[in-house]
């Protein structure tokens, strides 16, 4: 169980989606007969009980409950193929990055934006970045209350970048870089900010610990680094469970 959550978000939304159908496809073999209104009904009600018990959250519930009446609204109708290709190549943009690297995309809340204000060091030219940035909130909103700071945010997948890009354009001393984290030498940061997954945990551990000098901090936000204790440990409003893990360098 605990493996099969952490698969990253899509993909735990399409085995609810693929459970949920087999399911049904076991009632109809037990020989019930319903009209196929009710079958959607259930197969939106199953799908959105499996994505609460793989640990997604009310937003992928919402989709969840949605798709299979879009599916049943769409049956039938003549779409062309380029559509079903656009839409494969707009999922690649926006979910490609973390199916490669097995993070998904997440969003802070605003608490947590303003709770890393009062974890940055109080001193001029300072230097952050956010490992795996998504949208660019954190790097926006830190930006624009210091700005006598630099503030870096690095993110893979493609669209993703280029929203955060643009979010990030007017302000002076925000920059936003398309590539991998694992690419990122973090020598030259006073703070390394991640909201990933339980997964490149160890390994992005091991990196900053290799690559940061003393006097620096690491923060995780949600995911614990395993066998390591953090310095301070600072709950934000947002996902169940959701809090800030601080470990000094």
């Amino acid at each position: 169980m605990s493996l099969l959550r952490r698969l990253p978000p899509v993909l735990r939304a399409l085995l609810a989606q693929a459970l949920a159908f087999a399911a049904l496809v076991v009632l109809v073999r037990l020989g019930l007969r319903f009209p196929a209104l009710v079958w959607v009904l259930l197969q939106a009600v199953l799908a959105v009980f499996l994505s609460r018990w793989l640990d997604l959250g009310p937003r992928w519930g919402v989709m969840q409950a949605a798709l299979p009446f879009l599916v049943r609204a769409l049956w039938g109708v003549p779409i062309p193929s380029w559509v079903y290709l656009l839409l494969f190549l707009g999922l690649a943009l926006v979910f490609g990055g973390g199916l490669l690297t097995r993070v998904p995309l997440y969003h802070a809340s605003e608490d947590a934006w303003e709770k890393l204000e009062d974890l940055l060091p109080d001193r001029p030219d300072l230097r952050f970045v956010d490992l795996g940035c998504g949208f660019g909130g954190p790097v926006a909103h830190l930006a624009r209350v210091r700005p006598d700071s630099m503030f870096f945010g690095v993110e893979a997948s493609p669209f993703t970048w280029l929203v955060a890009w643009l979010r990030c354009l007017p302000l002076r001393n925000a920059s936003i870089r398309l590539g991998s984290l694992w690419r990122t030498e973090l020598a030259g940061f006073d703070v390394a900010y991640a909201f990933l997954s339980p997964v490149p945990m160890p390994a992005l551990w091991a990196k900053a610990r290799r690559e940061m000098p003393p006097g620096t901090r690491f923060i995780s936000h949600s995911f614990e680094v395993p066998n390591e204790t953090p310095h301070r440990v600072i709950p934000v409003k947002g996902r169940e469970g959701a809090r800030l893990l601080v470990f000094e360098l």
